[in-house]
């Protein structure tokens, strides 16, 4: 699926995965493609949430992946 193309038919947790990894490209241009896979295999929406806001707030690429393994390990 193309960046351009259309929500229709996605869940809340494909559109957030999605939101979360374009705004972290838009950012800090570049991400490992573990960062994009282990976003991807996160069901849950609080978590998913949580990492929106990060991923809009943190100072950095690196800040953001203390998040996120702090919220895989679940600290």
């Amino acid at each position: 699926m193309g960046e351009e193309e259309s929500f229709e038919g996605f869940t809340k947790i494909h559109k957030a995965r999605f939101n979360i990894i374009k705004i972290l490209r838009t950012r800090f241009k570049e991400i490992p493609e573990q960062v994009v896979e282990t976003i991807n295999g996160i069901n849950e929406e609080s978590v998913l949430q949580l990492l929106f806001t990060n991923s809009i707030t943190v100072a950095d690429f690196e800040s953001f992946q203390q998040v996120l393994k702090s919220v895989m390990s679940g600290e």
